[in-house]
C-alpha cells in the first residue's frame, strides 16, 4: 500500500483553502506550513500568465528524511505514509536538510520536527485528509498508488503526470497534473523580488536570490517569477560553522601530529605525548558542545546512543567521536604515566580515528538530498584533508609551548604545506563535483560562492589568504610558519562557514 496525491492544478485556483484546513486540523503553528500554495507568473503587463502549485510532503518510497534521522523519530509507515515520532526527536533539523522538498519544519513550542502525515488520524478511521475534503474544485486526490483500481493510479498510468525533483532518487508519490514546471522546478523560476500579500522574510539571504534571479535571466534558464511562497529561513549557522571547525582540529592534532612530529611521541617524557591528546580532547569537547548546543531538545542528546537508526551518518559519526575521544584519553595517560612513547597500535588507532571523526560529515551531508553543495563528490576527503590543515597549523602555533624543537617546527611546516597543496586542488576541482543527476542544482549554488555573494570572503579568506598566501610563505620563508600557520586557520574557517551558508542560501522548493 503506498498513499499519495494527485494534484490536478488545472482545477488549483490558488484559494489557500488546502492550507487553511491543515493549519486547523493538524494545530500547525502560525509562520510554518504542512501545505501551502506557491504562485508563479510568467509574461509582461498585461499579458500576464500566474499558475499555482500545491507543495507538501512527497511520501516518499525512498525518503531521505528517515534515513538521516539519528533516532529513528522518522519512519515508512505500512500504508507508505512517512510520520514523525514526536517523542524519539531531538530537534537536529537533519531531516529537513534530507529532504529535497522542504516538507519539514521545526516545532518552536515543542523543539521537534513536523510534517504532512497524509492526516494519519484521519486515513486511519477511512476518512480523506482535511485538504483533500475543503478543496472546493476537487483539485487534490489522495488515494493508493498500489491499488489499480485507484482513481490515483488510473490517472498515474497514462504517464502524462509529473513530479518533483525525480532526479533525487526519493521516488515521490505526490505527482501533478498539468502543472507548470516553473511551480515545481526551482531551477525554472526566479525570485520576483517582491511578495503578495507578505513581507519579505529578514532571515532569508536575499542577496543570494538576486544575483540567482541575475544569473538565470543572463543564463536564459528561467522564464518565470515566484511572486508568492512561504519562507525557509536557513536551518543552520554559526554553531555548525564551529563544529566543523573544532572537529577539524580535534581530528588535525593527531593526524598532524603522528606525521610531522614522529620523533617527539617516541621521546620519553616530550611534552608533545601529553599536549596533542589534550589539546584533542578539547577541540574534541567544544565540538560535542557546540553539537548539542545546536538541537532543539539538547536534553534528549542521548538518544543518539539508546535508540540509534544506524543508517544514520549522524549515529555513526557519534560513535566515531567517542571512539575516538576514548584514543585520545588512552594516549593522555599515557603521557601523564610518562610512558616513553605511543605504541604502534595506539598511533594506527588514532590515526583511524581521526581520519573517521573529520571525514564521516562528508558522508552525512551526502544523506542531506535537499542540499545539493553539501553532496559534492569526495567531501569526506576534502574534510580530511581540512583537518591536517587545522591540526599542523594548531600544533605550529603551539610549538613552543609544546616543546618542539626547531626541526619538529620545519616537519609540521611540510605537513601543512602538503595539505594546503591538497586543499587548493580542491579549490581547481570543485566545478566537477556535482553529485550525479544533481548537476544544474549543484553549478547554481556553487556559483554563489565563485562569482556571488559569497565570492569575496571565497577567494579573498579562503583562497588567497587562507592558502595560497601560506602555501608561498612557507615554501619560500620556512621561518613564516607561525604566519601561514595563523592565515590557515583563519582560511579555514571562512571555508567551513561558506559551506554551511551558502549551501542553504537558495530556495529548494
Amino acid at each position: 500500500m503506498q498513499l499519495g496525491f494527485v494534484l490536478d492544478q488545472s482545477r488549483c485556483i490558488g484559494c489557500h483553502a488546502c492550507t487553511v484546513a491543515c493549519k486547523s486540523e493538524n494545530g500547525v503553528p502560525v509562520g510554518n506550513f504542512r501545505t501551502w500554495v506557491k504562485y508563479t507568473e510568467r509574461g509582461e503587463f498585461p499579458e500576464v500568465k500566474r499558475s499555482f502549485a500545491v507543495l507538501r510532503c512527497n511520501q516518499c518510497t525512498h525518503a531521505p528524511c528517515v534515513t538521516i534521522c539519528p533516532t529513528g523519530a522518522l519512519e515508512k509507515r505500512a500504508d507508505g505514509i512517512v510520520d514523525v515520532n514526536p517523542a524519539a526527536c531531538i530537534g537536529c533539523k537533519s531531516c529537513m536538510h534530507g529532504c529535497p522538498y522542504d516538507a519539514l519544519y521545526i516545532n518552536e513550542d515543542k523543539g521537534t520536527a513536523e510534517k504532512c502525515h497524509f492526516c494519519a488520524h484521519r486515513t486511519e478511521q477511512g476518512l480523506a485528509p482535511a485538504c483533500a475534503v475543503v478543496c472546493p474544485t476537487e483539485a487534490i486526490i489522495p488515494g493508493d498508488f498500489d491499488d489499480p483500481t485507484s482513481l490515483v493510479s488510473k490517472l498515474k498510468s497514462d504517464g502524462s503526470l509529473k513530479a518533483r525533483k525525480l532526479e533525487a532518487g526519493t521516488g515521490p508519490n505526490v505527482v501533478y497534473r498539468d502543472v507548470d514546471e516553473a511551480g515545481i522546478d526551482p531551477l525554472k523560476t526566479i525570485d520576483a523580488g517582491v511578495s503578495l500579500w507578505a513581507d519579505r522574510h529578514p532571515g532569508l539571504p536575499h542577496d543570494a536570490r538576486a544575483f540567482d534571479a541575475e544569473m538565470a535571466e543572463m543564463e536564459g534558464r528561467a522564464t518565470a517569477r515566484t511572486t508568492y511562497d512561504v519562507a525557509h529561513p536557513p536551518l543552520w549557522g554559526g554553531k555548525i560553522t564551529g563544529y566543523l571547525f573544532f572537529k577539524a582540529l580535534a581530528a588535525g592534532v593527531f593526524l598532524a601530529g603522528c606525521i610531522g612530529t614522529p620523533a617527539a611521541l617516541a621521546t620519553p617524557s616530550s611534552a608533545a605525548t601529553i599536549a596533542i591528546p589534550l589539546l584533542g580532547l578539547l577541540f574534541l569537547g567544544l565540538t560535542s558542545v557546540l553539537l548539542v548546543l545546536d538541537l532543539k531538545r539538547p536534553e534528549r542528546f542521548l538518544f543518539l546512543l539508546t535508540r540509534p537508526n544506524w543508517n544514520s551518518w549522524l549515529v555513526r559519526g557519534t560513535w566515531f567521536l567517542i571512539g575516538y575521544g576514548a584514543v585520545l584519553s588512552i594516549a593522555l595517560l599515557a603521557g601523564v604515566l610518562g610512558a616513553t612513547h605511543y605504541g604502534l597500535a595506539l598511533r594506527c588507532f588514532g590515526i583511524a580515528g581521526a581520519f573517521a571523526s573529520a571525514a564521516y560529515t562528508g558522508w552525512l551531508f551526502g544523506q542531506a538530498k535537499g542540499r545539493v553543495l553539501w553532496m559534492q563528490r569526495g567531501l569526506w576527503l576534502r574534510l580530511a584533508t581540512q583537518a591536517v590543515v587545522g591540526g599542523s597549523a594548531v600544533l605550529i602555533l603551539g610549538a613552543s609551548f609544546l616543546g618542539l624543537e626547531e626541526g619538529v617546527r620545519e616537519s609540521l611546516g611540510g605537513v601543512l604545506n602538503l595539505a594546503l597543496l591538497v586543499h587548493a586542488v580542491f579549490f581547481l576541482l570543485e566545478s566537477n563535483l556535482a553529485p550525479k543527476g544533481r548537476e544544474a542544482e549543484y553549478t547554481r549554488v556553487l556559483a554563489l560562492i565563485k562569482s556571488g555573494p559569497f565570492s569575496r570572503t571565497h577567494w579573498l579568506g579562503g583562497v588567497l589568504f587562507g592558502t595560497l598566501v601560506p602555501i608561498m610563505l612557507l615554501t619560500l620563508f620556512p621561518g613564516a610558519a607561525f604566519v601561514a600557520g595563523f592565515l590557515s586557520l583563519a582560511g579555514l574557517w571562512i571555508e567551513k562557514d561558506t559551506l554551511v551558508r551558502a549551501g542553504q542560501a537558495l530556495p529548494i522548493s
